[in-house]
Parts: structure tokens; sequence; C-alpha cells
């Protein structure tokens, strides 16, 4: 993986939207195939709305109050407000989804959700000094917008680079993918996903055997279990 606390890229899949932005969000300030300069995309609803995510998630992760129980029910409670899951869910799954039955697809997304939470939630750290900043913004269509970013280390190494995609959808905002130094995460979940069909003969339900194992293996780790 890029240089990047592993801990710190967890949060950012799973930190919710935030109220103030998801609600009644306003039209987009630049024109398609236009790249904003740092003040300007901070300005822009998208720039703001990501400056507010990582502000959020570095806040609650430096919190040393908080157990990792504490820290998971927050991200919990705020899921649903968070990251277009639902979007990222049906993309990752690929072609499989159509071919699904209702109750396939059901119990795909809420295992799906359980282990964004279980996988991201319980690792949550962060070095002392990184800071996160919107450093521009690409919109690229009447919905969707690439914010760009980047988190500064103590040590004084390269920054990192994270690119958001943010999508407005009936007036509310959603990041449907994170690309982390050029790799988007959701294309390689998804090739996995794909890996994972494709060896139990093209179906579903082998993927979903495997994401109740790792949903189980993670929730008896949780709890220290033998």
């Amino acid at each position: 993986m890029p240089r990047l606390s592993r801990s710190l890229l967890s949060v950012f899949l799973v930190v919710a939207l935030f109220q103030s932005a998801a609600i009644g969000a306003p039209a987009r300030a630049a024109e398609a195939g236009s790249s904003a300069v740092p003040d300007q995309a901070l300005q822009s609803p998208d720039g703001k709305f990501i400056q507010d995510l990582g502000d959020r998630a570095i806040k609650i992760i430096s919190n040393k109050q908080l157990s990792s129980e504490q820290r998971n029910a927050e991200f919990s409670a705020i899921l649903n407000d968070a990251f277009d899951l639902r979007t990222i869910g049906r993309f990752v799954i690929g072609r499989a989804w159509k071919t699904a039955t209702p109750e396939q697809q059901s119990e795909y997304m809420d295992l799906f959700k359980a282990l964004v939470i279980k996988n991201y939630g319980d690792r949550m750290t962060l070095a002392t000094g990184e800071n996160f900043q919107v450093v521009g913004l690409r919109p690229e269509s009447e919905e969707d917008a690439v914010v760009s970013s980047q988190i500064t280390h103590p040590d004084g190494s390269k920054p990192t680079t994270i690119d958001w995609r943010v999508r407005q959808k009936n007036g509310k905002m959603g990041v449907i993918d994170v690309i982390v130094e050029g790799v988007s995460l959701s294309v390689t979940q998804r090739q996995e996903y794909a890996s994972v069909i494709q060896n139990n003969d093209g179906q579903i339900d082998g993927l979903l055997k495997v994401m109740r194992d790792q949903l189980k293996g993670a929730q008896t780790s949780a709890s220290g279990a033998p």
C-alpha cells in the first residue's frame, strides 16, 4: 500500500457525511473540466465537504479518551449518512448484482456495510502531527466531482495524495470512491470480489460465505475469543 497511515485511510472509508453538508447542497461552483486551486476548492460545496470530512476524522481518532467500542459506535451510528455505500457496494460486486436474488442482494449489502465497520473501525490510531488539506477540485459532470487532498506527515516525507470522488444526488453529497496515490479502492475491491465469485463457479453464494466468514473472524478477534 502507498505510504499512508492505514488507520487514517480506514477512517476515511467509514466517516459520515455531515448533516449540514448533506441537506440542501447548493449547485457546484465550477464548470466541468476546470480545476480549482486550494482556496477556490475550499469555497465549493464539494471541497468544503471533504475538508470537513478529514477534519472530523482526525478529531475523532485523535480523541484518546474514546475506546475502540465508542469510536465504532459513533461511526456505526452515522454510517448510513456516510459514503454512498449502496452505490459503492453495487459497483464492487459488478454484474453479479443483476443475477442475485433480492434476498442475496439484501444480505450482501448488510454484510458489506458490517465489514466496513468491523474491518476499518477497529484500527483507528493516528500518528501525531499528520495533517489533512484539500488542495484542488475537478468537476467531471453535473453530479460528480473529484476533490484532491493531501496528508502531510510529521517526519517530513512526501505528502500522500488522496482523491475523493463525490456524487451529488437528490440534494445530498456522498463519496463513491477513494483514490490513494492513483489506486482506486473501489476498483481494487471489485477485482477481489470478482475473483472470489469466479472461483465459486460464478455464484454469489460463494462470495456471501466468504463475507460471513470474514465478519465472524473480525467479531471473534474483537471479542478476544480463541
